[in-house]
């Protein structure tokens, strides 16, 4: 069984559908404990929420969701995150990763952020969005992880303890038995973290053959997609989700979501935005934008966002970003509590929030709505979740999801 610890709540979900995708019955767990009544499931997924924590914490946690999926009889280990990175110099995306080598006596690990499907490729171990080297994009400008340099291969190495080496894309291209003597070598020569080159899905499909067997394995939603092709499938039992209204909260300051939210406003359709002023409290907030939702039609659906461009953005306001965070999670608890069972979350520290409002532990992973960004099914509150990235979907997204549950 594939047991995969992600380091955020919609990266867990961007992982769990390439697991869905390959036919895998995949499990979505929202924190590091595992409930014994889970069900059966070919993948396990744990969502934490450790991206941007201190090295030393994110490590305690990963171990602790490591010994999780041990106990639940994962014979190999994912350790996933972003396909752009998002780590500095003092990230832990290196010490996570080999603190789980050393708790599985492994001493390399082939590892890469490439995610075609996402746009994302490296090669030379430099990171591309699209045509466009990481470090020139916005990304450049995020105001907790700056990604300042595109070199993998360097930003690996100035968090990590052990050595960093490159598999090209030469080698790739070369077939599976290439890659498995380049890994070869480079344990040999004592590297710990090989990053590997791969511009298209072709390329994955071979670094997951070369790595058949492997204990451990690192990158983003895109090699461990490849690798679960390789698996025999079960097939997913998620149930769809129902029709009726559903609530978009949206979070993120993307691009994306905002062509989103400007998409689904000029549609004409009920949009509310939560903007703080100085002294408001996220139950203010909240109180706020629960009266204005329950004067809308009630088979309407509906957007609560505090998404904003940069230009717009207050400083009067201390701690807005964690204000924002608490008021979703309290708008989306209070919209369950009134019987709405489909909601669609844009943005990773928003949807880390809604679902420890919910409590929601563990889910089922269905259907895409888009490439990565599923379903997925909270059978203990009956609620279904889409928990995307701010990046992901195109800009129909939000209009497309509400005329599906039959609420445009």
């Amino acid at each position: 069984m594939i047991g995969v610890i992600a380091d955020d709540v919609t990266g867990a979900t961007d992982v769990a559908a390439a697991l869905r995708r390959a036919g895998l019955r995949t499990l979505l767990v929202l924190g590091s404990e595992i409930p014994d009544d889970a069900a059966p499931a070919d993948g396990i997924v744990i969502g934490l929420k450790t991206r941007s924590l201190p090295a030393a914490e994110a490590v305690t946690q990963s171990l602790a969701a490591l010994s999780a999926l041990r106990g639940r009889g994962a014979d190999r280990i994912y350790v996933k995150y972003c396909s752009t990175f998002d780590s500095t110099a003092e990230g832990n995306i290196g010490p996570v990763t080999e603190a789980v080598a050393d708790a599985l006596g492994v001493d390399l690990v082939v590892t890469t952020p490439a995610a075609p499907l996402h746009g994302r490729t490296v090669y030379r171990g430099h990171l591309f969005v699209g045509d466009v080297l990481l470090a020139e994009t916005h990304m450049r400008d995020h105001p907790v992880t700056p990604m300042r340099d595109s070199s993998v291969p360097r930003l690996l190495a100035a968090q990590s303890a052990g050595r960093v080496g490159l598999l090209p894309l030469e080698t790739v291209r070369q077939g599976a038995d290439a890659v498995a003597e380049a890994i070869r070598t480079a344990r040999a020569d004592g590297i710990r973290h090989l990053v590997a080159d791969a511009a298209e899905d072709a390329d994955l499909a071979v670094v997951a053959a070369a790595v058949d067997g492997e204990p451990l394995v690192a990158g983003s939603a895109g090699l461990v997609g490849a690798i679960a092709l390789r698996d025999t499938v079960s097939g997913s039992t998620a149930p769809a989700p129902p029709a009726g209204r559903t609530a978009i909260i949206a979070g993120s300051c993307s691009r994306r979501t905002l062509e989103q939210i400007d998409r689904f406003v000029s549609t004409g359709a009920p949009a509310y935005r939560v903007a703080a002023e100085p002294g408001d409290s996220a139950d203010d907030l909240a109180a706020r934008a629960l009266e204005w939702w329950d004067r809308q039609p009630a088979d309407s659906a509906a957007l609560i966002y505090s998404s904003s461009p940069a230009s717009e953005r207050r400083d009067d306001v201390p701690g807005a970003g964690e204000l924002y965070e608490r008021t979703a999670g309290l708008v989306a608890a209070q919209l369950a509590d009134r019987g709405i069972r489909r909601m669609l979350i844009a943005g990773g520290e928003t949807s880390g929030e809604v679902i420890r409002s919910l409590g929601t532990v563990v889910a089922e992973v269905g259907e895409e709505v888009a490439p990565g960004a599923p379903w997925i099914h909270d059978a203990a509150s009956d609620v279904h979740l889409i928990l995307k990235s701010g990046n992901f979907g195109d800009q129909d997204l939000f209009v497309e999801v509400a005329r599906q549950g039959g609420s445009a």
